[in-house]
């Protein structure tokens, strides 16, 4: 059954009536120029905490890099110490280097002066044989050298009579040396000083002039270089420099002191022994009173090692007849020198 439509409508509520009335009478109005305000109020604060963050961050790593200054520093100090430390590791092993090729220049030298010493050991085959000089350093096998008798009165080296030898003038010898002085004797003096361990005093093994200076003023008491020395003076020398000294005038004894080793500082005269053997480039000629040293004897050969300071060969072979004949012409001493 459909419902009878009244001619009355039903009536609406009111506005007071509705529950949404109060609520649009507290909302205000939306002013479009507040909301530009706002926003930019929004914008500021947002660029201020910005730019509060970047000081923030400028702070902090100017803390680290402040931090980091110490650091870096002592980095430094590190990397410059173990440069140091590597620098002083090559400088040392640089002259420990220096010093095995020293040791091993001096070994070759010692085989080289000992080769030339078997060179005329072997040359000089008897007494009255001209010994031969040869002045080669080709290395070869030393064992034909003549080989010195050692003892606690004469400590000798090998082969000493090669290393010791000096000469009285200037060259390969005595390399700052005059040109010719009256040297002999405090020369053949400091060669037999040398090979029993002794010296000059205020020297050790140098060859020059202000040794052969020194030598002069202790046997002589000063340095007069154009007169030469005495036996008695000689022996003061020995006396100075700390070694003993006894004097004989028999060639038997002489020549068994030298056969134990002993060197003996000869008087004589090398125009009645053996100038004329040599050139004058090899042994300067003098006729005159002189002093050279005996320093061993040659079984094989029968000859005599001289190391005369008028050569410039180092030692020489003299046979027994020469030196003889040398010492019987001036002097007819000689003086041993030991411990």
């Amino acid at each position: 059954m459909t419902a009878a439509l009244t001619s009355t409508p039903t009536a609406l509520p009111t506005a007071a009536a509705s529950p949404f009335a109060g609520l649009f009478t507290r909302v205000k109005r939306i002013d479009p120029q507040e909301l530009f305000a706002v926003a930019a109020a929004i914008v500021e604060q947002q660029n201020a905490a910005a730019g509060a963050a970047t000081g923030t961050a400028g702070a902090t790593g100017a803390a680290a890099a402040t931090r980091t200054q110490p650091q870096a520093a002592e980095a430094q100090q590190t990397l410059a110490a173990q440069q140091a430390a590597a620098t002083k590791a090559q400088a040392s092993e640089a002259e420990r280097v220096q010093a095995a090729q020293a040791q091993a220049d001096a070994v070759a030298k010692q085989e080289a002066q000992a080769a030339t010493a078997r060179a005329q050991t072997q040359t000089a085959t008897t007494a009255s044989a001209a010994p031969a000089t040869s002045t080669s350093t080709g290395a070869a096998n030393a064992s034909g050298a003549v080989k010195i008798p050692s003892s606690t009165t004469a400590p000798r080296t090998t082969f000493d009579y090669w290393t010791k030898h000096m000469a009285q003038f200037a060259g390969k010898y005595l390399p700052d040396g005059p040109t010719m002085r009256p040297n002999c004797g405090p020369a053949s003096t400091t060669m037999a000083l040398r090979m029993i361990g002794l010296d000059i005093p205020g020297f050790n093994g140098q060859n020059s002039e202000a040794v052969l200076d020194k030598a002069r003023v202790l046997a002589t008491g000063k340095n007069d270089t154009s007169v030469g020395t005495t036996d008695s003076e000689l022996e003061t020398l020995i006396t100075k420099s700390g070694g003993q000294w006894s004097e004989s005038t028999n060639f038997g004894e002489i020549k068994g002191w030298v056969k134990q080793g002993i060197p003996v500082v000869l008087s004589g005269n090398p125009a009645y022994g053996w100038n004329s053997r040599y050139s004058s480039d090899q042994v300067y000629p003098f006729n005159g009173g002189h002093w050279v040293t005996v320093s061993g004897f040659d079984e094989a050969s029968g000859n005599f090692i001289v190391n005369d300071p008028l050569s410039q060969i180092g030692p020489i072979y003299v046979s027994e007849t020469e030196l003889k004949s040398y010492n019987n012409a001036h002097g007819k001493l000689g003086i041993a020198v030991f411990k």
